[in-house]
């Protein structure tokens, strides 16, 4: 019995150092010229890039990302909207609306998204809120609270430069991440072009970004917006997926389009080849400072293939992970429970630093290698003497 134990001990020591040695962990993407960026995965609100990710940036026409969920959200696709003066004259990208002409909330939210109408932004923000003021005050209240944004202030809805109208990659990742989870604003995100007819433009209308319009194939890309003004330079949004990873890459301040696009290539290539999606199950029990806390549901998150994943615990119950270089992924909140309580699962963390994730299988995290490499040789060793002992 326990030369199988033994046996079966090895063999799975092996078998993860096997898995460790054939592919190395992902590096991270180099020479990215935007001058933020953030690769978010959507499913598991895992941050698996960043570059000044809190840095105060001005968006441009990203910001309509924005207000399109928020009209989605409050308002149906087809009320009857009524083109005002102000909205009609408003500078910038266009989509030729006229003063007292009448669209459906859906055609304009098309004409925001596909050919970035500043006037359709102003019109859907009349519409819904009275005004475009008035919309942008519960706009950025909303996207406080439903995206969990923190550093994001909007003064109008298109995204034409104002100096109190900036957010970061951070924050535009998670409005997008928002706005991805409604299947309204996830198909009109990805519309490659269409038909469009109004009162002074019958055309074509041809989505701004080159990933999503096939200019620059990639398949896996599902939707994306593009943004330029002067002071912003050029702003992207795009959301890819591939088997369980589902991206939203944003890159902010590149000083040309070519830029921009290499950018986000590499932060794709990066984010669905190199990664995939874990969890450690609900119940199961940490340990800090002689309090007990236990997950409430199955905690989901992204790691790199074979990579290395730590987590550290707060006094108030916040678990935190992060990758090999530090960087936090994500993080829960623990519930506090009974010491009398009786759960399957007992996971205890050191009082200050991080310990290792086990994803629901204890033997999954590799920082006690070396002392598992140790007791491999002295089983060897041991095995050996025996046989040869028994020989004799």
């Amino acid at each position: 019995m326990k030369r199988i134990a033994a046996a079966a001990l090895l063999f799975g020591l092996c078998s993860a150092t096997t898995a460790t040695a054939e592919e190395a962990p992902a590096k991270k993407p180099t020479n990215v010229y935007s001058e933020t960026a953030v690769v978010l995965d959507t499913n598991t609100d895992s941050l698996l890039y960043s570059k000044d990710a809190e840095k105060k940036m001005y968006p441009a026409s990203i910001t309509k990302i924005a207000t399109a969920i928020y009209a989605i959200e409050h308002s149906a696709l087809d009320e009857e909207v009524t083109i005002s003066r102000k909205a009609a004259s408003t500078d910038g990208s266009t989509v030729y609306l006229e003063e007292g002409e009448k669209m459906s909330m859906e055609q304009l939210l098309e004409g925001l998204l596909i050919n970035s109408g500043n006037d359709a932004a102003v019109a859907i923000a009349e519409h819904v809120a009275g005004s475009e003021d008035e919309f942008v005050d519960k706009l950025n209240t909303f996207l406080k609270e439903k995206a969990g944004v923190e550093h994001t202030h909007f003064t109008n809805a298109h995204g034409l430069f104002d100096k109190n109208h900036y957010t970061t990659a951070k924050d535009m990742a998670e409005i997008t991440r928002y706005a991805m989870q409604n299947d309204t604003f996830r198909s009109l995100f990805g519309i490659q072009s269409m038909d469009w007819s109004s009162e002074s433009w019958d055309t074509t209308l041809y989505n701004a970004h080159k990933m999503v319009k096939g200019e620059l194939p990639y398949p896996e890309v599902t939707g994306g917006k593009n943004g330029f003004v002067d002071e912003s330079r050029h702003t992207l949004v795009t959301t890819a997926e591939k088997d369980d990873v589902s991206l939203v890459v944003v890159t902010m301040k590149a000083q040309s389009k070519p830029a921009i696009y290499d950018d986000t290539k590499k932060l794709l290539d990066y984010g669905l080849d190199r990664f995939t999606s874990e969890y450690i199950p609900k119940d199961t029990v940490f340990t800090f400072d002689g309090k007990r806390f236990r997950l409430t549901s199955d905690f989901h998150y992204t790691q790199p293939i074979n990579g290395r994943i730590s987590e550290k615990m707060s006094a108030d119950g916040l678990l935190t992970l992060f990758n090999r270089d530090g960087d936090e992924i994500t993080s829960t909140k623990l519930e506090r429970i009974d010491a009398s309580s009786d759960l399957q699962q007992d996971h205890a963390l050191a009082t200050n630093g991080p310990g290792t994730v086990h994803n629901g299988s204890p033997e999954k995290g590799y920082i006690m290698l070396p002392f598992y490499l140790y007791l491999i040789i002295m089983v060897i060793a041991g095995t050996t003497f025996m046989r040869r002992r028994n020989a004799q």
